[in-house]
């Protein structure tokens, strides 16, 4: 795989740029929750009519990899656009939101029979809700008796119904749902190693016992998990809940990406930096 060559392009609206003909840079970060993603995105010198036509909604894709290589690492719309003169540039910082619109504004008031099961129920709000759905398996199907009063924003209501009362997760990746169990990965098989753009821990010096770097989470609910960050050259096939192997010296098996960050500089870091737990 050849890592030289960065290649990216960015979609603001309906025009669409690429490294040759724009300078941006983007901050992506990302979460396996039900938190919303988002994307800061900074373009420079970008002209003055293009500048005032950026408003609140439009749609914003972002691909990078590199030359021949390139894949979606956002997809959301404009929460919020800004612009200011540094010297002789003009900087237009963009801060985008997955599914903004559907997100903040759909809101549900409906009833459902006695007997009706969760798994209905969530498809049926969906449909509301108005995104594709990319997986769909609860880990507990839950049968309301008496039904089920859905009153309230849609995001709200869905995110009780399954991570409440179907103990799984509800996930919104590059403009699709993902409900599953939060202990099973999606993308699988991806091997990280010094080879596929694995890069060294800070915490790994040569001729010594490997240290791995921890973290500790704490919910307040569950028995504190064991994570450990890496980093590698920019990963558009790595995200939230994906399980990857990882092969280095201090650290080696299968691992669920709980969250990281896609970072991209065409004359600075070119990055994916990722938090994972063993599986």
């Amino acid at each position: 795989m050849t890592f030289w060559k960065r290649s990216a392009n960015l979609q603001i609206g309906p025009k669409l740029y690429n490294l040759s003909n724009l300078y941006f840079t983007f901050d992506v970060p990302f979460t396996d929750s039900e938190e919303l993603g988002t994307a800061t995105i900074t373009a420079h010198n970008l002209s003055k009519s293009t500048r005032s036509a950026i408003k609140r909604g439009m749609v914003v894709i972002l691909n990078a990899g590199y030359e021949g290589d390139i894949g979606c690492i956002f997809v959301g719309k404009i929460s919020r656009a800004a612009s200011k003169q540094q010297g002789t540039e003009w900087i237009t910082t963009i801060t985008a939101a997955e599914a903004l619109d559907e997100w903040l504004t759909s809101e549900v008031n409906k009833t459902y029979a006695a007997g009706s099961k969760a798994s209905a129920i969530v498809k049926d709000l969906l449909n509301i809700f108005g995104v594709e759905i990319g997986a769909f398996e609860l880990v507990v199907d839950m049968e309301y008796p008496r039904g089920k009063v859905c009153k309230g924003k849609v995001k709200d209501v869905v995110k009780e119904i399954v991570t409440l009362d179907c103990k799984s997760r509800f996930l919104i990746r590059n403009g699709t749902v993902i409900i599953n169990n939060p202990n099973d990965g999606q993308n699988m098989g991806y091997l990280l190693s010094p080879s596929t753009g694995l890069l060294k821990a800070t915490e790994e010096v040569e001729d010594t016992e490997p240290v791995t770097n921890q973290t500790t989470i704490d919910d307040g609910n569950e028995p504190e998990e064991q994570t450990y960050k890496r980093r590698c050259l920019l990963n558009y096939h790595l995200g939230p809940a994906d399980v990857v192997g990882i092969s280095s010296n201090s650290l080696n098996g299968a691992f669920l990406i709980k969250s990281g960050r896609h970072t991209g500089d065409p004359t600075g870091d070119w990055m994916t930096e990722i938090e994972v737990k063993p599986v």
